[in-house]
C-alpha cells in the first residue's frame, strides 16, 4: 500500500472496503461488523512475514492478500500455521495450497499468452525479459518452455532486476536488439514493465511487437510507460465495466472514492465476499469447517464473474484471462483480434 507497486495495493484495499461498507450496511456477517486491518507489505518479501506475524499476533479472523507471490512464499505459511482462512491473491504455482483465490495463476495465464503469440501474432522468435522474483521469474520460465515445445525460438531469456542499473539494462536490449525477435516478452511489475516497454515499443524494427505479461496491469504501468502503453499488447484480465458485475461495481467504487478503479480491486471484493459466503454456510469465522467451506466453494457469483475453487489446490478454475490493448487515454480493454479468435463473448 505504500512503494512502487501501491497503486496495486490501495486499490485491492478499496475494494476489499467497498464490499465490507455494503455488508456492515446490511447489519454485518453472523451479527457483527466486518472490520479491515490493512498490513502494508510494500511487496517486500520480509516487510511482509513481519506484516503477517504482527498480524496473526493482533487477533485477526482472516486474511485476504498478499499480491505479490513473493511476499506470499514468505507470509503465507505463516497466516496458514495460525490456522487463518486465507483468499490469497498470488498467481505463482509456489504458492497453491496456502488458502483459496480469486485470481488466475501461472499454469491459466501462459496458455492465453502462448496462444496469443503462436496462434494470432504467428511469432517465429520472441525475446524474453523478466523480473527475477517469484511470479514473474515463474511466469517466463513457463511461456518459453511452451513456446520452444511449439517450435517458437526463443533467442534471449534474460532476468533483469527492477534495480538495475542503466548499464545492465542496456546490455539486456542491446542482446535482445541483435536476436531480431518477432516479440519481445516482458514479465515485471508496474513501474519496471512501464520504463521497459518504453524502449522496446519505440524501436520495433530492433525488438519486435512489445507483449506486457499480467504482472504489470494497472495505473503504475499505464503512468511509467506513457504513450507506449498504446503500443504493446497485455495480457491479463477484465477490468472496470468489461468485467460481468463491472458496471454496478464501477459506479460504487466512484461514489466512495471519487476515483475509477484499477484492476485488481474487484478481485479483492470478490475475495472478501466468498470468504463471508463461507462463513454463512459453516456459521463460525475460524477452524478447519470454515477453512473447509472456503476450498469446497462452487458457483460462487460476483463482480469477476462465477469462482469454483479447485480443492485440490485452492486455485480458481477458469478464471477470466484475456488479451488487452490499452487506449490512449490509459483504459485497458480486451483486445478485439484475440476476443474474435477465443471466441471471447465481450470482444
Amino acid at each position: 500500500m505504500s512503494g512502487p507497486e501501491a497503486s496495486t495495493g490501495l486499490d485491492m484495499l478499496h475494494g476489499a472496503q467497498l464490499a465490507a461498507a455494503r455488508l456492515n450496511a446490511g447489519g454485518g456477517v453472523l451479527g457483527r461488523r466486518v472490520v479491515l486491518v490493512p498490513g502494508d507489505d510494500r511487496a517486500d518479501p520480509t516487510t511482509g512475514a513481519s506484516v503477517a506475524r504482527r498480524l496473526v499476533g493482533g487477533g485477526i479472523s482472516a486474511v485476504i492478500g498478499p499480491f505479490n507471490s513473493s511476499v506470499g512464499l514468505q507470509a503465507l505459511p505463516i497466516y496458514r500455521a495460525a490456522g487463518l482462512p486465507i483468499v490469497r491473491l498470488t498467481s505463482a504455482t509456489a504458492t497453491e495450497g496456502f488458502g483459496v483465490t480469486t485470481q488466475p495463476m501461472v499454469t491459466q495465464i501462459a496458455p492465453v499468452e502462448q496462444a496469443e503469440l503462436t496462434s494470432v501474432l504467428h511469432a517465429h522468435s520472441v525475446a524474453v525479459i523478466y523480473d527475477p522474483s517469484t511470479y514473474t521469474s515463474a511466469i517466463a520460465t513457463q511461456l518459453a518452455g511452451s513456446l520452444a515445445g511449439a517450435g517458437v525460438a526463443v533467442p534471449v531469456k534474460t532476468a533483469l532486476d527492477p534495480q538495475a542499473g542503466s548499464a545492465q539494462v542496456e546490455q539486456v536490449l542491446h542482446a535482445v536488439a541483435a536476436a531480431r525477435p518477432d516479440v519481445t516478452y516482458l514479465a515485471m511489475y508496474g513501474p519496471q514493465g512501464g520504463a521497459i516497454a518504453t524502449r522496446v515499443a519505440a524501436a520495433p524494427h530492433s525488438y519486435g511487437r512489445c507483449f506486457v505479461d499480467l504482472a504489470a496491469q494497472g495505473p503504475s504501468f499505464v503512468s511509467a510507460a506513457g504513450a507506449a502503453a498504446a503500443r504493446c499488447l497485455n495480457s491479463g484480465v477484465p477490468s472496470g465495466t468489461q468485467l460481468p458485475g463491472g458496471r454496478t461495481y464501477t459506479r460504487a467504487y466512484r461514489k466512495r472514492f471519487h476515483q475509477s478503479p484499477g484492476t485488481w480491486g474487484a478481485f479483492a471484493y470478490d475475495s472478501l465476499d466468498m470468504l463471508v459466503a463461507a462463513v454463512e454456510r459453516t456459521h463460525r469465522w475460524s477452524g478447519p469447517k470454515l477453512v473447509g467451506a472456503l476450498l469446497h466453494t462452487r458457483g460462487f457469483r460476483g463482480v469477476t464473474g462465477t469462482t469454483t475453487i479447485l480443492p485440490s489446490s485452492g486455485n480458481r478454475a477458469n478464471p477470466p484471462v484475456v488479451i488487452l490493448d490499452v487506449s490512449a487515454g490509459g483504459r485497458y480493454t480486451v483486445n478485439r483480434r484475440w476476443a474474435s479468435f477465443a471466441g471471447y463473448p465481450n470482444g
